[in-house]
C-alpha cells in the first residue's frame, strides 16, 4: 500500500443491495443450445434461478445477480464495493447488513488490512474460513479502497502501487455464442476493436476440445494469444496429463483449472508432466488456502479473483507467488462494473505484463445506473484518471435493478 496517502478511516454506514441486471444470457446461447442437443439422461433439473450445464459441474443464474455493498465515511466520503457472488448474493447482503456492520461502523482503522483481519480472526476459530462470509468481506475491503482513493484524489490502482501500469492488456474471456460461426464472427469482432487475446471455454471432451481450438484459430487468425479453461472437467489423470501435452503442442498460453480444485495431489502429478502451464486460483479466498499449491511448480500461472479475496489478502497471495516465482494475473469472475473494475486496478498496480480477463458479455449491463469510465481499446484498458474505482454509480437509477431477500423487486 502506498503510505503516501492516508489510509486510516471510520465507516459510519454501511448498506448492501442485491442486484439484478437485465440483458441477453450471459452464456449467449451457448447453454440452451448445448442443452437441447444432449441425449436425455444427461439433462439436469432446472430452477426458477439457477440452470447447469453438463459436464461443468458448476451451477449458473439465468439472470446475473451480485452484491452491491455502499459504505459512507465518518468525512462523508462514499465507496462502492462488489462481491464475486452470482449465485445467492443474498447471503452476502444479509452479513454485510448484519454482522459486518456491527463489527465495523463507528470503529477507527488505520488502513484497510486492520479491518479485513479482524474481520477474519472473529470467525477463524469457527471455520468461516471461505465461502460467503469472506465474499462480504472481500466486498467490503474494496469498497474501503474505493472510498480512500476518492479521498486521497487518485485510482485505487495508484493507491496500492505508484508505480502502477497506465494501462492494462486483456483478453476476451470466453467466445459465448451458440454456433462456431457466431463463436468466428465474435473473435473477428474483438480483434476488430485492436485485441488480440482470448481464452476459450472447454467442454470436457479433449479431442473435440481440440478441434474446436484449431477451428477457432483457422476462423479468427488475428488472434494471437490464445489460453484454455477446462473448467474443472478434465479431472482423470490420464486425461489432464494429455490435456496438457496436447494443449502445450498447440501453444497455448495455460491450460487453466484443468482437475478438481481440492485435487492438490493431482495437481502435483500432473506438475511433473510436460506441456502448458496449468493456471488456476478463483476458487481461493485467503493466502491460508494456498499451502502447497505453489510449492514444485504445481501452478504456474496464479489467478485469485478480487471479489473474493478483495485487495488486503490478493496483496498477501502475490508476495507468496512471487516467492515461489509463480506468475500472478487476476481471474474475473460473474461481476458487473464494480468489481471489474477493482479487478482491472489490482492489474495495473502487480500484474500488468500478463494480459488480464475481461467479461466483456457482463460490462455495461446496466449503464444508467453503473457509469463506468473503463473503455476497451488497443488490446486492453487505460486506466482512468478519476480517483476511486472509475465507476460512479446512480443511486436513484439503482433502485430499479434492487431485489429484495425474496427475489421481488424493489420499487
Amino acid at each position: 500500500m502506498n503510505r503516501q496517502h492516508d489510509l486510516s478511516f471510520r465507516i459510519s454506514h454501511l448498506h448492501s443491495v442485491r442486484v439484478q441486471a437485465p440483458g441477453p444470457d450471459y452464456w449467449r446461447g451457448a447453454v440452451t443450445a448445448d442443452k437441447a442437443g444432449q441425449p436425455e439422461g444427461r439433462r439436469v433439473p432446472e430452477s426458477r434461478r439457477f440452470h447447469f450445464s453438463p459436464p461443468w459441474r458448476t451451477v449458473y443464474a439465468h439472470e446475473v445477480e451480485t452484491a452491491l455493498v455502499r459504505i459512507v465515511f465518518a468525512d462523508g466520503t462514499i465507496g462502492w464495493g462488489e462481491a464475486t457472488c452470482p449465485i445467492a448474493p443474498e447471503v452476502v447482503c444479509t452479513l454485510l447488513n448484519g454482522f459486518v456492520a456491527e463489527l465495523v461502523c463507528g470503529q477507527e482503522f488505520n488502513d484497510p488490512a486492520e479491518l479485513v483481519d479482524r474481520l477474519y480472526d472473529a470467525q477463524r476459530c469457527r471455520g468461516y474460513l471461505a465461502g460467503h462470509a469472506q465474499d462480504a468481506s472481500a466486498a467490503l475491503d474494496i469498497a474501503v479502497h474505493d472510498a480512500l482513493a476518492r479521498r486521497n484524489g487518485c485510482p485505487v490502482s495508484q493507491l496500492l502501487n505508484p508505480d502502477a501500469s497506465r494501462f492494462v492488456p486483456c483478453y476476451l474471456s470466453g467466445a459465448r455464442a451458440p454456433t462456431r460461426a457466431e463463436r468466428i464472427a465474435l473473435l473477428q469482432q474483438w480483434a476488430g476493436q485492436g485485441s488480440s487475446a482470448v481464452k476459450l471455454f472447454l467442454r470436457g471432451d479433449l479431442d473435440t476440445d481440440l478441434l474446436e481450438l484449431a477451428a477457432l484459430r483457422d476462423g479468427a487468425p488475428e488472434i494471437a494469444w490464445w489460453a484454455v479453461d477446462a473448467l474443472w472437467t478434465y479431472a482423470e489423470p490420464d486425461v489432464a496429463a494429455r490435456a496438457r501435452r496436447e494443449f502445450g503442442a498447440a501453444g497455448v498460453s495455460w491450460l487453466e483449472c484443468p482437475m478438481l480444485p481440492e485435487d492438490l495431489a493431482g495437481h502435483r502429478r500432473l506438475a511433473r508432466e510436460p506441456g502448458a502451464p496449468i493456471a488456476l486460483g478463483e476458487h481461493f479466498r485467503t493466502p491460508f488456502q494456498l499451502d502447497g499449491w505453489l510449492d514444485g511448480d504445481t501452478v504456474q500461472i496464479l489467478q485469485p479473483d478480487i471479489g473474493r479475496t478483495g485487495f488486503v489478502m490478493a496483496r498477501r497471495m502475490l508476495e507468496l507467488a512471487r516467492q515461489a516465482g509463480v506468475t500472478l494475473t487476476p481471474h474475473m469472475g460473474s461481476s458487473l462494473d464494480v468489481m471489474q473494475a477493482a479487478t482491472l486496478h489490482f492489474a495495473a498496480a502487480f500484474a500488468s505484463k500478463t494480459p488480464c480477463e475481461y467479461q466483456a458479455g457482463l460490462a455495461g449491463r446496466i449503464p444508467q445506473a453503473l457509469r463506468s469510465g473503463w473503455a476497451p481499446g488497443g488490446g486492453g484498458f487505460a486506466v482512468p484518471e478519476q480517483p476511486g474505482l472509475g465507476v460512479d454509480v446512480d443511486e436513484t437509477a439503482l433502485q430499479r435493478f434492487v431485489l429484495g431477500v425474496h427475489g421481488v423487486n424493489r420499487p
